[in-house]
């Protein structure tokens, strides 16, 4: 039975219509309306994801193979990080490994969940990850292997939208753009043009129409940090490659997604070092048949109030990082599935509660930005951005996690927080010192007995 409760959302990109179809999944007992401008369109430049979002799609009931065919997608089991040291070697930072690729125990103290250890162990070994990790192994040898590796997609965002909406059953869609607002005397949006409502999301992107321009919410800039503000999208043949590669430049790096039809790719940069020409010059040298189509310009940072009144900001309107581990629309799943813990203030003025959940969303965008600002931490010095980077660029917190890092000595819990629903573990953390070479070496004393060795465990992996 429907209630009289409408929510709308505005903007009809990726967040909009994963927005929709999860609020129909989720509170089908609601009117649900979403309005979509159709001259602004989609960005199209992010086409990359996590884990999270094939796990979000399932418990979604998603045909995960149909997704695929209709969107010309790919599958992805982790990112190719190359000439990050401006060396020319490559690192692998890999989605995580199941079933007997993943079961290690240490005698006496851990009866299973050791997997750090191996791979603690191969850093004292000096033995590469990526030659002795089973998904960096079989990604290489471009092989897809989704009984054991953790796997997510690339897509053509523009399709992905489309089959979105195509799967999405809201009671109401509308091409229109906002004109008028209104609201009541606590400030909650209660119409939008012509259109009622109790609840609103706003996933209009980069326009952010509604948190940014109506509510003004207070922006946190992450320019401190992660000073690449520009990018420029093109186009390249097809690959048969079951991982993105993130490719390092003298001023930036380089996205390449295989698809099914080609591969999206751009060259993501700071703008205080080079020109849009001089940028897309760079990048026709790597790539001489490109064609320049645009640049988007962004500024990475959140806002400190995703949730404001009866507004609730998902995606690009809420925030943005950089696309380097492709992680806005993971942060955008994890918007919304928090609202379940929520239901009972979501039609409220309880703007107490809300500021748990503002709290819980900036923590783990905060997370976010720490991990990104740490594969900057290389040892490239061809270029004035790379010189100045860790001058320019500091993040007071982050440099006793570096030192903890560079001593060998990253636990666990150095990679947890408080009021976090997601976050990037030590697994993670090592794959991408290791391959930094900022971790010169660990200690395994007293977690010598690690079962299976890895010299047993080796003799089981492809080569």
């Amino acid at each position: 039975m429907k209630t009289d409760k409408k929510i709308l959302i505005i903007g009809g990109g990726t967040a909009g219509w994963l927005t929709a179809l999860y609020l129909t999944k989720t509170f089908p007992q609601h009117h649900i309306t979403l309005m979509e401008s159709k001259p602004i369109g989609i960005l199209g430049a992010g086409e990359g994801s996590t884990p999270h979002l094939t796990s979000f799609l399932h418990m979604l009931d998603v045909d995960l193979q149909e997704l695929l065919k209709e969107c010309k997608g790919t599958i992805k089991q982790g990112i190719s990080f190359e000439n990050w040291n401006g060396d020319g070697q490559k690192y692998f930072h890999p989605f995580a490994v199941h079933n007997e690729y993943k079961h290690f125990s240490i005698d006496n103290l851990f009866s299973y969940d050791s997997y750090d250890y191996y791979l603690k162990h191969l850093i004292h070994k000096k033995m590469p990850l990526k030659d002795h990790t089973y998904a960096s192994i079989q990604s290489y040898k471009n092989v897809v292997d989704t009984n054991n590796i953790d796997t997510s997609i690339h897509f053509d965002a523009h399709l992905l939208a489309d089959y979105l909406k195509k799967i999405t059953k809201v009671d109401k869609h509308i091409y229109d753009e906002i004109k008028t607002t209104k609201q009541d005397e606590h400030g909650n949006i209660t119409k939008i043009n012509d259109i009622e409502c109790d609840l609103v999301f706003d996933c209009t992107g980069f326009r952010r129409e509604l948190i940014g321009k109506l509510y003004k919410s207070e922006w946190k800039s992450y320019q401190d940090c992660l000073p690449i503000k520009r990018a420029i999208p093109f186009f390249l043949p097809p690959e048969d490659k079951p991982y993105t590669q993130a490719i390092a430049m003298k001023y930036g790096w380089v996205w390449k997604i295989p698809l099914q039809h080609r591969c999206g790719a751009g060259y993501i940069f700071d703008s205080d070092y080079i020109t849009d020409e001089e940028a897309f010059a760079e990048a026709k040298e790597m790539f001489p048949n490109i064609e320049y189509t645009r640049t988007i310009k962004f500024d990475a940072g959140r806002f400190k109030q995703t949730w404001i009144k009866n507004c609730i900001a998902v995606g690009l309107s809420s925030g943005f990082t950089e696309p380097l581990e492709a992680t806005s629309i993971w942060m955008a799943t994890e918007q919304l599935k928090l609202l379940e813990t929520f239901i009972d203030v979501m039609f409220t003025n309880d703007e107490d509660t809300k500021k748990d959940y503002n709290e819980v969303i900036a923590n783990n965008n905060d997370m976010v930005m720490e991990f990104l600002h740490y594969h900057y931490m290389t040892k490239r010095d061809d270029s004035p951005f790379w010189k100045e980077f860790k001058k320019k660029n500091v993040l007071a917190k982050f440099n006793a996690k570096l030192e903890q890092i560079q001593k060998g000595n990253l636990r666990w819990y150095h990679t947890t927080g408080g009021k976090l629903t997601s976050t990037f573990n030590l697994m993670s953390w090592l794959h991408v010192g290791e391959g930094q070479g900022l971790i010169k070496d660990i200690s395994i004393e007293g977690y010598e007995n690690l079962n299976p060795t890895v010299e047993e465990y080796g003799r089981h992996l492809p080569r």
